[in-house]
């Protein structure tokens, strides 16, 4: 989802991007084979090397802790030891799982951090390992958009397949999160790197609200009625949960010099991008 954003954005705007994954499109690399990855890294020479791989699936990071850690982490240490030894900036893309029973607060980039789950743990290391190279960029985000593939919908996806379809569907309302479109993301991303910003910086939606306040301001932009949806809760759900994953953004706002965009925003954002892919 976020790879194919950031190929198109980053093209659109002149430069010389390829990208890699376990299918290309450009180069071929599993980025569990540390060799691979650092190989690739240095016979290209990029000027900057943007991480969007991981496993972002919480059940699967913890039945399968190892191999979250060796794309969650490891992965990233590689990439940033490789970066170090060609000169290229790095560009980690991390989570915003870090925070737990504060409602609706926004966090800022020194809020103290609470990992629940494994999935939060091994994207911590992997910020720890990114900013070995002290130019690295580390973007903690709360992002949804399209993939287009059926057996793994995004939030985004699930979504207007539950507002169309007027599906029965539960809505968690106490888990809060700034969730910004991919498209918004991408574009503040790509601002921030040509800024030449470092560190950790929080980019999302400028709002925060629950899941289910998300799903009815999209069902209300749409005209369509929720009949069958009912409310619960993100506590008792295994693995546990970090349920307040509000972002304060206002150091990216300074260095963006520009509003980073509030809910009502960010779901007409998805609805153009969804009416757009019919």
């Amino acid at each position: 989802m976020l790879g194919l954003q950031l190929l198109r954005e980053l093209r659109a705007r002149g430069h010389r991007v390829e990208g890699a994954s376990r299918h290309g499109p450009d180069h071929v690399v599993d980025v569990c084979c540390g060799d691979e990855t650092a190989s690739l890294i240095r016979r290209t020479a990029p000027a900057v090397v943007w991480n969007a791989a991981a496993i972002v699936n919480l059940a699967l990071c913890e039945r399968d802790p190892t191999a979250a850690y060796a794309v969650n982490a490891r992965a990233v240490s590689v990439m940033a030891q490789a970066c170090l030894e060609t000169g290229a900036r790095l560009l980690q893309v991390s989570t915003d799982h870090y925070y737990v029973g504060h409602g609706a607060l926004r966090h800022n980039e020194q809020a103290e951090v609470h990992l629940v789950n494994e999935y939060a743990r091994t994207k911590f290391a992997g910020e720890a390992f990114a900013l070995i190279n002290r130019d690295a960029l580390v973007l903690r985000t709360n992002i949804t958009g399209f993939r287009g593939t059926a057996s793994q919908p995004t939030f985004a996806e699930w979504g207007f397949d539950s507002v169309l379809g007027d599906r029965p569907v539960t809505l968690f309302d106490d888990m809060h999160a700034s969730t910004l479109d991919a498209r918004s993301f991408c574009k503040a991303a790509c601002d921030l790197l040509e800024s030449g910003a470092t560190g950790i910086v929080n980019v999302a939606s400028s709002d925060v609200a629950t899941k289910k306040v998300f799903i009815e301001i999209l069902a209300q932009r749409l005209g369509r009625t929720l009949s069958k949806a009912s409310a619960g809760s993100v506590r008792g759900l295994e693995p546990r949960r970090a349920d307040s994953l509000g972002l304060d953004v206002r150091r990216a706002e300074t260095l963006l010099g520009y509003r980073l965009p509030g809910l009502t925003a960010v779901v007409d954002a998805l609805i153009a991008e969804y009416k757009g892919l019919k």
